[in-house]
């Protein structure tokens, strides 16, 4: 048994068995490997789904299935499985025993199978059907008669297939032997001589096949008796051991011809294979490198194209789509006449083939082939077959029934990463969500407590209560309320910097004013603390969104304060360089983690006591990176130069590369 056989045997095997188990096969159809076997499965799937009962398909291998029978038997296997039913090989070498064999052991009702007398050189051996009606067995024998496929595309050819060389190399192999056994006559036995014309058998069987061999065997034979034995120019023999000789180097003859042409077209087929092989996997490996739907599409329809010689298009699975126009066409811009509209809207309903070459021809050259996956239409491809020189032959057809099948699995592929990515979206968006509401109902419960808290009691305890303690609560009232504000602020931020709704108006500001414009509004943060600003005098002007920017340098400097102990320092440096400005922030806290200072600018971080501790929502720095980022900066953790507290770095391009961004992005 050949290795791919095998292998296709196990996993076959192993599928049967494990669905074997789930619910008993009551028709089992005898596949032979021929062509024949489409048609035999096509008429055990119509009774199957008559009588509402499971079906299986077996294959009996004796060892000497050939590449072609191979693929026959894939392509045939891969339609059994799409039909619902089940496939299995068996091992043995007595076709009907081993079908009575199965059968028996699986309890079957019903064994199907083709109408057929034996191929090959055993002809005395009796049909299938009529073996298995003598050995006979308890289920019912059902012989199709017409069990042989129609082709899709052109009827096949039988008989002996010439070609215009054919004829020519063998004449041409047969004259070289003669001339050469003529110039030997009178120094060679007339036996050996006949090596000479067997030579030219070989020849022709090697170039041109068992066609060309047994032409050039008769050639040889005519002319090796007409001008070589005696007499003469005649096909009379007079001498005894001249007949011995010339039948037997007919006899030879012939059979040399028929194995080297068997093994020439064995050799053939094999470079087919061979060559079938690399293209469907180079096919594979283009789809496997494609990660969306629209790139699965171009390389498909490409490769169809390029393969086929003829145009291809795809197009979508929706059966209640209005529009037939193509999602994809090889080359672009093709475009589907009438009758190919008609045959895709046939095809989108009824998941089957249609066009030119199949049942439903539907008057056009194109040929609509629909892509299923378990059932599931996935697309739609269109083959302009009619535009070729000549239809596709049985074995380019299954060649077809595999690029179109990697297509489809492709595709299918292309929809699960989409739905996994959609999920965990959702997923994603669904933990954001319950992060948020968590840190909403804690950091704006808090100030909107103490805020009722103080006006409460400057209502009802006014009178009892002094200027001094008067003037604290409504301080209190006063911070907390900036606090909710720019925790208000920060929620609003976030949404239009997730949702892609930030707009930047630039205009031109100093350092100094965004700077001071911060400090002002974080007055009571900053009380307990001593801030130290440091920036050389001759800073370029900033082209920037300036309410953004000093949004994002407050979100820095609170977080700096948060962490400070009371009565530290803040330091506020920058300095520029030919391609930006930076702007650092210093504190004296407690410093970040190295493996927390990349994290730091993500969501919900807040230094190890998450959306609940005294720092924070964590929204701050995020939002901090992603106002930057919409002016092309950035914005970087590192240690304090003194090894105490952490330094958060800001940058943001000049007003020259910002321009030259903006020009190259137009």
């Amino acid at each position: 048994m050949k290795p791919g056989v095998e292998s296709m045997q196990e996993s076959v095997e192993a599928d049967t068995l494990a669905s074997s188990r789930l619910a008993p096969v009551r028709l089992l159809v005898a596949l032979s490997g021929g062509d024949e076997d489409a048609a035999l499965v096509r008429s055990a799937h119509r009774l199957a789904v008559r009588d509402g009962v499971n079906w299986c398909a077996a294959y009996v291998d004796s060892g000497g299935v050939n590449p072609h029978r191979r693929q026959i038997l894939e392509r045939d296997f891969a339609q059994v499985q799409r039909l619902g039913g089940e496939t299995r090989i068996i091992a043995g070498q007595d076709r009907a025993r081993e079908l009575v064999a199965m059968a028996r052991e699986l309890k079957v009702a019903t064994l199907l199978v083709g109408h057929g007398r034996p191929s090959g050189w055993r002809i005395w051996r009796r049909p299938v059907a009529e073996r298995l009606a003598r050995l006979g067995g308890p289920f019912d024998l059902v012989v199709v008669a017409e069990a042989r496929q129609r082709p899709r595309f052109r009827p096949r050819q039988r008989g002996i297939q010439w070609r215009w060389h054919d004829p020519a190399i063998a004449a041409t192999a047969t004259l070289a032997a003669l001339g050469l056994a003529a110039g030997l006559a009178s120094w060679l036995e007339l036996g050996s001589l006949s090596l000479l014309f067997l030579a030219a058998v070989l020849v022709s069987a090697t170039l041109a096949g068992t066609s060309s061999a047994m032409l050039a065997a008769l050639l040889g034979f005519v002319g090796f008796n007409f001008f070589l034995t005696e007499p003469r120019h005649s096909l009379a023999m007079v001498e005894q051991d001249q007949v011995v000789t010339i039948v037997v180097y007919l006899l030879v003859a012939v059979v040399v011809g028929q194995l080297a042409g068997s093994a020439r077209k064995r050799l053939l087929a094999l470079r087919a294979s061979r060559e079938q092989t690399y293209q469907l996997l180079t096919f594979s490996r283009e789809l496997a490198m494609a990660t969306h739907r629209e790139q699965v599409e171009a390389a498909g329809a490409a490769t169809l194209m390029q393969w086929l010689g003829c145009p291809v298009v795809m197009l979508g699975a929706a059966e209640d789509a209005d529009d037939l126009l193509p999602s994809r066409s090889a080359p672009p811009g093709v475009s589907l006449d009438a009758g190919a509209q008609t045959a895709v809207a046939w095809s989108r309903r009824h998941h089957r083939r249609s066009g030119k070459g199949t049942e439903q021809p539907m008057d056009t050259d194109w040929q609509v082939v629909p892509l299923l996956e378990q059932d599931r239409l996935v697309a739609l491809v269109g083959l302009a077959l009619g535009q070729r020189e000549r239809l596709p032959s049985p074995d380019e057809e299954g060649h077809i029934d595999a690029m179109l099948r990697l297509l489809s699995l492709a595709l299918e592929r292309t929809r699960l990463v989409a739905d996994l990515e959609a999920s965990r979206l959702s997923e994603e968006n669904e933990r954001l969500r319950s992060a948020l509401l968590a840190s909403v109902s804690h950091d704006l419960r808090t100030p909107l407590a103490s805020i009722i808290g103080s006006a409460s009691t400057l209502r009802d305890l006014r009178d009892q209560l002094g200027a001094c303690d008067r003037a604290e609560l409504l301080d209190g009232i006063l911070s907390e309320s900036e606090r909710l504000d720019r925790y208000i602020q920060n929620l609003l931020d976030m949404t239009r910097l997730g949702q892609g709704g930030l707009k930047l108006e630039r205009d031109w500001i100093a350092l100094d004013d965004l700077v001071a414009s911060a400090l002002k509004r974080l007055g009571p943060v900053l009380q307990r603390l001593e801030i130290r600003r440091a920036w050389p005098a001759d800073l370029p002007l900033l082209y920037v969104h300036p309410a953004l920017i000093e949004q994002a340098l407050i979100n820095v400097i609170e977080n700096a304060a948060r962490f400070s102990p009371p009565g530290g320092v803040l330091r506020i440096e920058a300095g520029h360089s030919p391609a930006d400005i930076w702007l650092a922030v210093i504190d004296q806290g407690p410093g970040i983690e190295p493996h927390l200072r990349e994290r730091v600018f993500d969501m919900f971080i807040t230094g190890g006591e998450g959306d609940r501790g005294r720092h924070g929502s964590g929204l701050g720095l995020a939002i901090c990176r992603g106002m930057l980022g919409a002016h092309a900066g950035s914005v970087t953790a590192l240690p304090a130069p003194d090894g105490q507290g952490t330094r958060i770095v800001m940058r943001l391009p000049l007003p020259q590369a910002t321009q030259a961004s903006d020009e190259h992005g137009d």
